[in-house]
């Protein structure tokens, strides 16, 4: 077996051992890179302002979540943050962005990945399934339609997750609600 480029990451939201399934689940292009620290809670503090300065040019990103009850779960996404700023042709700025590659997963207490709806369907799915990402100066959200998967406050302390149309997902921690102990937030050197 070889070095994989995670065998180093140390991690503050998951173990070893979900690293690695978390990186058997990434697009193969990606695994290929190695992931890098761009935020932290724990060294950046709370702050969305700061979350977007340190991420939003990257692409992709991976988001973990470790909550205060110790449920871990988050999303590769797919598009730059820097996305939210995008206005259509008529000065409007885009509410959702992102593409079928984005995706959520949970790995504590459940273990499990949520691809796009579109993967499995060639049907039209309607509007709702392509819901993949939003952000403004007050939330980000990931996953839409009747309920969002991930949501996040401005200071990145309280979220709710729901199920929603976009990954058919159930809500990723059993309350619904929580609130964030750490959130990580990775890129890819040389992406």
């Amino acid at each position: 077996m070889g070095v994989y480029p995670i065998h180093n990451l140390k991690s503050l939201v998951c173990s070893s051992e979900d690293l690695f399934t978390l990186w058997s689940w990434l697009p193969v292009r990606i695994t290929m890179y190695q992931p890098v620290l761009l935020y932290t809670t724990e060294e950046h503090g709370c702050s969305l302002t700061t979350f977007y300065v340190r991420v939003e040019q990257h692409e992709p990103t991976l988001m973990m979540i470790k909550t205060c009850n110790n449920e871990v779960f988050g999303a590769y996404c797919s598009t730059r943050w820097f996305e939210r700023n995008v206005k259509d042709d008529k000065g409007q700025r885009q509410a959702y962005f992102g593409t079928g590659e984005t995706f959520l997963f949970s790995l504590y207490p459940e273990r499990a990945k949520y691809p796009w709806v579109g993967i499995e369907n060639e049907k039209d799915l309607g509007h709702a399934s392509e819901l993949f990402m939003a952000a403004d100066s007050k939330m980000i959200t990931i996953g839409g339609g009747e309920g969002q998967a991930i949501w996040m406050d401005e200071n990145i302390r309280f979220g709710k997750t729901d199920s929603c149309k976009t990954f058919n997902n159930p809500p990723l921690c059993p309350s619904g609600d929580f609130e964030i102990r750490v959130l990580e937030v990775y890129g890819f050197d040389g992406v």
